[in-house]
């Protein structure tokens, strides 16, 4: 589960990053409507609630506290699986903007 939490919590700060980046260049928009009102607020609230997030997700392994139940396990599994996705997609607009700033 340690590496399960510790996935989660990176690649968490990678989308927030990459999804902060899509958005203040205007390349993607935001689909997860809470988010999207979190961006509307603040960028930096925006990002700060991504950075608490993998905050407790890392809390969590070093106080050694995470839930050992199988649902936890799934879940935690399934969201990998979606956030890999997420950064793949993120890949596919970030290119051209690669491109254009180098």
């Amino acid at each position: 589960m340690k590496r399960i939490f510790s996935y989660l919590a990176i690649v968490n700060i990678a989308d927030g990053v990459f999804t902060y980046l899509g958005l203040h260049f205007s390349m993607i928009e935001e689909s997860n409507p809470m988010m999207n009102g979190l961006y509307d607020i603040s960028p930096l609230f925006f990002l700060g609630y991504k950075l608490l997030l993998s905050g407790v997700l890392f809390g969590l392994i070093l106080m050694k506290k995470l839930p050992p139940t199988r649902l936890i396990k799934v879940l935690s599994i399934t969201a990998s699986a979606v956030y890999t996705i997420v950064i793949g997609l993120h890949g596919v607009w970030m290119f051209p903007l690669i491109v254009y700033l180098f």
